[in-house]
């Protein structure tokens, strides 16, 4: 697998923040794409207090698949995408970027692109809107020290046991392609 340019995987967009900041701190205003609206279901928060700390590679099948808009509230991370879409151009491919609370960006994923991320500094919050409601028996984990050849950018870090044994790529794509209707 090779690292590809965030921009280069199609269907994802990366958008800054709307800010406004004075002597009492920051307000930020996200926007969802329109198409995205329609489809809420949730808002999930992830606090990270160590630095380190990889979550994912994380993907749901239909009928679970998740449309997802990621912003990092406070901190920063090194986030990645996989591509798992059997007719997307950019099948097999990962992208990273990183989304801070200094950059303020946001990044929207379309269903069958699996994320994760590794925390890069202490106390990091992480704020998800997703289209769909987690189902265990949809959720599945691509192994983020396998076959992608992720360079993350913190060799010491925290990640749970499920994320560590989670399945190769090739796993994840079949997983993915099967769930779809063509």
């Amino acid at each position: 697998m090779r690292e590809v340019h965030v921009s280069r995987i199609d269907g994802i967009r990366v958008n800054s923040v709307e800010s406004v900041d004075d002597f009492r701190g920051t307000f930020s205003k996200i926007h969802p794409p329109l198409e995205f609206q329609h489809n809420l279901d949730s808002v999930a928060i992830s606090i990270n207090p160590k630095i380190g700390t990889i979550r994912g590679i994380h993907f749901q099948v239909e009928p679970f698949a998740e449309e997802k808009i990621i912003t990092c509230l406070q901190g920063a991370i090194f986030d990645v995408l996989v591509d798992l879409r059997p007719h997307s151009n950019t099948f097999g491919k990962w992208a990273s970027l990183e989304l801070s609370q200094l950059n303020r960006l946001q990044v929207f994923l379309p269903k069958g692109i699996a994320h994760g991320f590794q925390t890069l500094n202490p106390n990091t919050i992480v704020q998800y809107f997703l289209s769909a409601s987690f189902s265990a028996e949809s959720s599945f984990s691509i192994d983020p020290f396998g076959d992608l050849g992720i360079e993350w950018p913190i060799a010491s870090h925290v990640v749970s046991d499920k994320d560590a044994s989670g399945g190769t790529f090739s796993f994840a794509a079949q997983k993915y392609s099967a769930s779809i209707k063509d």
